[in-house]
């Protein structure tokens, strides 16, 4: 489950890090002012209720849940990556709230509370991210994440003996067309899309077996 308040941050190790290391870089610190508003939280608050705050073993903090899945669809990363990333990297742990004593959240963890939450709720909370970063004028949207299927497929490069070839196709083509539109015309027009196919062979063959 989920608990509302995160652990302490800040230990006696902290004060040996000198103050570059301890601040955010520039695009974390304006992502973590935006997950900072307080409507970001709501949609959790209403999902688990006050009551249930304190039910069950003690878990991920609100904050570090949402900042972790802000992180992980940030950088398209799988569970086992987002955990290993954060587990070494200091100002990841800052900004997910987790101290540099604490342990960082098992993937299993992570991944059963997002089932447990569903999908829906963590697309609101994407999208009320999106739009508080837009409003505040700090992020601008340059991309869209959709789902598809990809097949694996053999890629055809061009080279200039084939364009040559598909010209001559082109050239018919669009002779054939000229043709059908002249009436009395006597002449008829010769395809070498053939021919050429035929010799574009040759010339890979020849080029396969030189030395």
């Amino acid at each position: 489950m989920l608990t509302k308040d995160s652990s302490q941050l800040d230990t006696i190790w902290d004060g040996l890090f000198p103050d570059f290391v301890r601040l955010l870089p520039n695009d974390l610190a304006r992502l973590d002012q935006v997950l900072d508003a307080p409507g970001v939280l709501k949609k959790f608050e209403q999902h688990w209720g006050r009551a249930n705050l304190k039910v069950g073993r003690p878990s991920i903090a609100m904050t570090t849940y949402v900042r972790l899945m802000a992180l992980k669809h940030r950088h398209c990363w799988g569970y086992e990556r987002l955990v290993r990333q954060v587990a070494d990297s200091f100002h990841l742990r800052r900004f997910c709230r987790i101290s540099i004593v604490a342990e960082v959240p098992d993937e299993s963890t992570i991944r059963k509370l997002t089932r447990r939450l569903g999908p829906e709720l963590v697309d609101d909370l994407i999208r009320e991210v999106v739009q508080l970063a837009v409003k505040e004028r700090g992020f601008k949207v340059r991309a869209m994440r959709c789902d598809s299927t990809v097949q694996e497929a053999d890629v055809r490069h061009p080279t200039d003996s084939g364009l040559a070839a598909d010209a001559v196709k082109v050239l018919a083509r669009a002779a054939r067309k000229v043709h059908a539109t002249i009436p009395g015309l006597t002449r008829k027009v010769r395809d070498r899309s053939r021919a050429a196919g035929k010799r574009i062979r040759e010339l890979n063959r020849s080029l396969a077996g030189r030395s």
